[in-house]
């Protein structure tokens, strides 16, 4: 799979600051380092890391709906969870996964509905 470079926000705020910009591939979710993926079908091949998480998803498209497919997996001995979001860019449609505990992965299949394209989080909490 190819490795899709994500912006945190804390990081695009500092970048835009200096007058550098961020690519169309990075979603800012509105929370301070939660890196996201806003991505129109098809979009495959996602990678995401963050401390004590990481996610690979692909965003399709079949029959007039969106479909996120993948897995999440927490990578630290913590006590958080790691954590996917997705969200239906045409509606309020939104589907959660969680994956608690060092080593534990869950795999996802996210139907969202008629649309073109989704916003994708990960995030550790």
């Amino acid at each position: 799979m190819r490795t899709k470079h994500i912006v945190m926000s804390a990081v695009a705020g500092v970048a835009l600051a200096f007058g550098a910009t961020a690519g169309t591939a990075a979603a800012d979710s509105g929370e301070a380092g939660t890196p996201g993926v806003l991505g129109a079908c098809p979009d495959t091949g996602n990678e995401v890391r963050v401390r004590g998480g990481y996610a690979e998803w692909d965003i399709t498209c079949e029959g007039g709906k969106v479909y996120v497919r993948g897995y999440v997996k927490d990578t630290a001995l913590d006590g958080k969870c790691a954590r996917v979001k997705a969200k239906n860019m045409n509606s309020s449609t939104t589907k959660r996964k969680s994956a608690c505990g060092f080593g534990e992965a869950r795999k996802f299949d996210f139907n969202l509905g008629k649309g073109k394209g989704a916003k994708v989080y990960l995030t550790v909490t």
